[in-house]
């Protein structure tokens, strides 16, 4: 048997990720904004410089001192409060973004909190006992706590909130790993999906209509690498889910080193781990299955990144650093384009509006995709020190030949502003509040 490669431990309860690599955004409790609006509404990008926290509009128009000596990770802002936490304390931080004369206090009292995140106008939390609470991401205190589930499995500590309803792993019957749902206010019945437990929170993945679950169905096994992994679909709006590939599970190592698309889970069939017992993405070839469990070869390589351009056409890097545009219809991929590049480690497609933008990152720049196939090169925006979202036009960087200060790229590639006048350590937070 293959020895099992877990991702690599981060604090449990980060959600929002430093480079906002999500697969298409997540849906909040309450009614999101629509793209054109969000794209069009004041943003803001939040960033340590010299130890202390600022945050600037997306168009350098205003620049705001936050906290100093700042050292928080995970970075949510509600608009009157951000919140975060440090590396080695269980507890959530939170600060007035309106008042500058506020400290910085702990939000959460005594509880060991594993895993939090906010959605619409409501903080959601796990504790040690495996308690799951709501309360009003605005509250003065937490004196509005409301206990929503108290049999979360705190050795699977993720969960996420979607149209209403909060997914998450629990102990059925106190003892077995299932994953449940029920409504995020603590009403109603649990709804039971499916025996065994989700991982990590990358394997929740909401598109269109549908919630998909990539589920270990043998979670109890931490050393060896078992096809174990099945995909479930059920209806965002409520409704029976479905296994795509009871029959024929994925083997755990390879959906770890994969990742969602919209339509797709790439998963990399072969993939070997090296000394270090890291991915070894020399070894393995890219497959894709859908929702029906239909699988398809993509790549003779394994593929480190893949997005969606539209539900015919997929963008992706494989491990030799090549990129690629493949066409699918009918299950089947019809044509393969590579691109000009070389060295390629990553890809994301973003919508602002109408505008639909899919980006190439290699190991020193980054490439706009032009609708002819053609590329239009951002000088010095690293995979690493950039970030790019759905909802807030451009693409911002860290410019290391400008000594390390914040720019700022169109969303084409054709023009970049300077946001920042002093070197920027780390980008922490895009955000339209």
């Amino acid at each position: 048997m293959k020895a099992l490669q877990l991702l690599s431990q981060k604090a449990s309860f980060i959600l929002l990720a430093l480079l906002l690599w999500t697969f298409g955004p997540l849906a909040g409790a309450g009614q999101a904004p629509t793209a054109s609006a969000a794209a069009s509404a004041k943003a803001y990008v939040y960033y340590i410089s010299n130890e202390v926290l600022y945050r600037v509009t997306t168009d350098g128009s205003e620049t705001q001192t936050i906290a100093e000596n700042f050292d928080g990770n995970g970075l949510i802002s509600t608009g009157k409060y951000l919140y975060f936490y440090y590396e080695n304390s269980m507890g959530i931080q939170r600060l007035s973004l309106s008042d500058p004369d506020a400290l910085i206090t702990n939000f959460s009292g005594d509880r060991n909190i594993i895993f939090y995140l906010i959605k619409g106008d409501y903080l959601y939390f796990m504790d040690d006992t495996g308690s799951i609470y709501r309360t009003s991401a605005n509250a003065e205190d937490d004196s509005q706590l409301t206990l929503i589930a108290d049999n979360a499995d705190v050795n699977f500590k993720c969960f996420n909130v979607i149209n209403g309803r909060i997914y998450y792993n629990a102990l059925k019957d106190k003892t077995a790993n299932w994953v449940a749902s029920k409504p995020n206010d603590g009403s109603g019945v649990i709804q039971w999906i499916a025996s065994g437990a989700v991982r990590d929170d990358t394997f929740i993945h909401p598109y269109g209509s549908n919630l998909n679950l990539m589920i270990d169905t043998i979670p109890t096994e931490t050393e060896y690498s078992l096809n174990s992994m099945v995909l479930y679909t059920l209806p965002l709006n409520g409704g029976a889910p479905k296994a795509a590939n009871a029959k024929n599970p994925l083997d755990l190592n390879a959906v770890y080193a994969g990742t969602w698309s919209n339509n797709y889970f790439l998963y990399n069939k072969g993939i070997q781990l090296d000394a270090k017992g890291e991915n070894n993405f020399a070894t393995g070839k890219g497959f894709l299955i859908d929702k029906n469990g239909k699988m398809l070869q993509l790549s003779q390589n394994s593929v480190l990144s893949i997005s969606e351009i539209s539900n015919t056409k997929l963008a992706y890097v494989d491990s030799k650093g090549k990129a690629y545009i493949s066409n699918i219809a009918n299950g089947k991929i019809t044509g393969t384009k590579a691109l000009a590049l070389t060295n390629a480690v990553n890809v994301k497609t973003v919508k602002n509006g109408t505008t639909l933008s899919t980006v190439f990152f290699t190991r020193s720049d980054a490439y706009v995709l032009n609708a002819d196939s053609t590329l239009t090169k951002m000088a010095g925006v690293e995979s690493d020190y950039s970030v790019i979202t759905d909802d807030i036009s451009g693409v911002y960087y860290i410019n290391a030949a400008d000594k390390d200060c914040l720019y700022r790229y169109s969303n084409d590639g054709k023009t970049k502003i300077k946001l920042s006048t002093g070197p920027v350590t780390v980008i922490s937070l895009l955000s339209t509040k």
